[in-house]
Order: structure tokens, then C-alpha cells, then sequence
């Protein structure tokens, strides 16, 4: 019996690509979900730590943020002290500023004092292990007084493991003033997005391609490193056609050696029919990838740049033809302070401030980092 002859057949894959911008909205959960999967949060922490240019932006923001904490005075001391909390509330300031520009927003615990009628204690809570609560449509308190404006949130310290008792969510209120039966109270703030509910998404979304590719070409030039810079290849299969099942087979075995820029190389793979059943091994060209990934650079350099408002010169990249005198810093960082991180520290004063008045404390104001200039001051007037 002749031996069926089959048209020529190929597959190629490539590694599957997270939602970078997720729909939030209502599902079965008693919660919103935060994104795909409901680890938007992972997903953002993960561009955090993977992208060198991206982290060193976040990081100035933060100090020009909340560096120094808030201006003491004699009247907000003690509760700036936060004497009853873990953390003073300059640490927790500095925390929030840190989730306000990874994710986009912040908040923090609060517990009434015995009488209900001060703050006692401010705590930190992470913002990516916060989930909003769905809004309830029946006769029970929390329906009504999510109807007055309350917002209640679901904690837990690992979502993705929210089914073991551990990590069950636990329920609380949003601060709310008149309902003071639930002592401790979420004080959430976000910074507003258009055409978003729920979540935000962090001032940077409009980069988060960008900074992926600075980690994927990072993570190529290392991988082809500890690959003796194997080249990329057509993996021709000439001895028949395999089963649907067989070549599924060989598919995952592949793409687990060889996808993605883990191992720092691409393989393509064709099946066809031939007499010799060897299968040969043909490279490919790298077409200079190596440099296309660099002539990348400044592109990326300049979009994850632009995307968090700041400037090449705030970024501490330095600018062909340009020295980079300190009279330039100074006046580029006073740029961005006005432009972005001013913005930033009015909406973690609102935050802390809506509190302070209770307490009967008057508005505290965050100091950043010291300029380049008050630096220099600094050093001289010690001289």
C-alpha cells in the first residue's frame, strides 16, 4: 500500500503577552477583580523590578515626593509620632508615595480612640492587596450605607491563595465619619483616569510596552550570554508528517527549551515529507538583532522618560552636546516638581489631612528630597 502523501506542514509559537491595560468591573467574586487574574498588581510590581530605567524614575518621584516626610511643627508632632502605630507616619508616607507611583494610588488604615471622637492610630496598607467590595442590592447595612457614598474593601495578604483560610479576604469600611462603629476605617485615594472604574491605572500605562521591552532585551542579552550566543534556527523535520498529537508533542517540548528571550533565541519548525527521515538543522541569520536591540534603546529610553512627565535631565541621562551644568538640573527638577510631583504630594495631603483635622491638627505638607541647589547651600553654610 503506497504511503499517503501529505502537503507540507509548519507551526511556529511564541510566548503568550499579559493584558497591560485590564477592564475593571463587577464578576461572581464579592469583590472587583484588580486586572487579569486579579494580579494586576504582581504585573505592575513586576515591570517595577525588571526595568532599570523605569525603577530609577519611580524611585525619584518617591523622593521628590515624600523624601523628608512631612514639616514638623509643634502642633502636628504627636501625630506625625504616630506613638500607638507600628510605623511613624512619615514611613507610611513614603510607602503610599511609593504605591501611588507604581500603582496609581495609596491608602492606609485608621482606628478610632476609645471615646470615637480622634484618630488613635495610622497604618499602612499595601494598595495591591486591596480589592473593592461589589456594591450590595439588598437590606443589610452595608448596602446602605454603600447607597450613602461608604465604600467597603476586601484585604488579603495573597490573592492568589484567597481560598485558604490564611489569606481569606477580610471585609472593611471605608473612613467615614458618621459611622464610627467599625473602629478601624480605610482611608483610599487614587489618582482619577478617565473612562476607568473602580481601579486606576498609574500615570506611566502609556509606557508599560516600553518598559516590557527594556526587560525582554535586557533578558535576551543575558540568556545569550549563558548561551554561548546560540544563534536562532529553522528546525526542518523532513522524514513525514507526525499526528496532530505527536506534533503537539514536540511543539511543547520545543517551545519549553527555546521560546521567548529566556533562552534568548527563536526557533521556527516545518514538517514535510522526504526520503531522508533526518531531520536537518538550519541556522538562521540573527539580522544584526543584537544591534536593532541597541538602535531600540534610546526609543525606549525616551518613551518610559516622557511617560512619567519628567525630562532626560531629571532621568540623569545624559544629553549628547549637553554637560548637564548644575544651574540645568536645578532648573529641569523645578520643572518637573511644578509639572508632576506637586500634584503627587497634594493628593497624599488630602489624604492625611482629612484625618489631621479631626485630631484637630493643622494641614501637613510633605517635603521632598532637597534640590541639587539646597544641597550645595547646605554644605557651604557648614563651611
Amino acid at each position: 500500500m503506497d504511503k499517503k502523501t501529505l502537503p507540507a506542514n509548519f507551526f511556529t509559537f511564541s510566548k503568550n503577552r499579559e493584558e497591560n491595560t485590564p477592564t475593571f468591573s463587577e464578576g461572581k467574586q464579592e469583590w472587583v477583580n484588580y486586572g487579569l487574574n486579579n494580579q494586576y498588581g504582581e504585573y505592575l510590581i513586576e515591570l517595577l523590578n525588571t526595568s532599570s530605567k523605569h525603577n530609577s524614575l519611580v524611585r525619584k518621584k518617591v523622593n521628590m515626593t515624600a523624601g523628608k516626610g512631612f514639616i514638623e511643627t509643634p502642633e502636628n508632632a504627636n501625630f506625625i509620632a504616630n506613638d500607638f502605630g507600628k510605623e511613624d507616619c512619615n514611613e507610611i508616607a513614603v510607602k503610599n508615595a511609593w504605591d501611588l507611583m507604581t500603582y496609581g494610588g495609596g491608602c492606609f488604615a485608621v482606628t478610632w480612640s476609645k471615646d470615637k471622637k480622634s484618630i488613635a492610630r495610622k497604618s499602612y496598607v499595601d494598595f495591591s492587596k486591596v480589592r473593592i467590595a461589589k456594591q450590595l442590592d439588598d437590606d443589610s447595612v452595608m448596602a446602605q450605607r454603600q447607597a450613602e457614598g461608604i465604600e467597603y474593601f476586601y484585604i488579603s495578604a495573597d490573592w492568589s491563595q484567597y481560598r485558604k483560610a490564611k489569606y481569606k479576604p477580610e471585609l472593611i469600611q471605608g473612613f467615614d465619619e458618621r459611622y464610627k462603629d467599625e473602629l478601624t476605617q480605610l482611608v483610599w485615594f487614587t489618582e482619577y483616569r478617565p473612562g476607568v472604574d473602580y481601579y486606576t491605572y498609574p500615570d506611566y500605562i502609556s509606557s508599560v510596552d516600553w518598559i516590557e521591552l527594556d526587560k525582554e532585551i535586557a533578558n535576551f542579552h543575558l540568556s545569550s550570554v549563558k548561551n554561548g550566543f546560540t544563534p536562532s534556527m529553522i528546525i526542518s523535520f523532513t522524514g513525514g508528517i507526525p499526528t496532530d498529537e505527536e506534533m503537539k508533542d514536540i511543539k511543547k517540548k520545543l517551545t519549553k527549551q527555546y521560546a521567548g528571550t529566556d533562552n534568548g533565541s527563536e526557533v521556527f519548525v516545518t514538517f514535510s515529507e522526504s526520503k531522508d527521515r533526518a531531520p536537518e538543522f538550519i541556522p538562521v541569520n540573527l539580522n544584526a538583532s543584537d544591534e536593532r536591540f541597541l538602535q531600540l534603546e534610546e526609543q525606549i529610553q525616551q518613551n518610559i522618560i516622557v511617560a512619567h512627565g519628567a525630562s532626560p535631565v531629571v532621568a540623569g541621562v545624559a544629553v549628547s552636546g549637553k554637560l548637564g551644568s548644575s544651574d540645568e538640573i536645578i532648573e529641569a527638577e523645578t520643572v518637573f516638581n511644578v509639572n508632576v510631583i506637586k500634584a503627587k504630594q497634594t493628593t497624599i495631603e488630602r489624604a492625611y489631612n482629612k484625618i489631621a483635622k479631626i485630631n484637630g491638627v493643622p494641614d501637613l505638607q510633605l517635603e521632598g528630597i532637597q534640590s541639587f541647589e539646597q544641597q550645595i547651600n547646605t554644605v557651604e553654610d557648614a563651611e
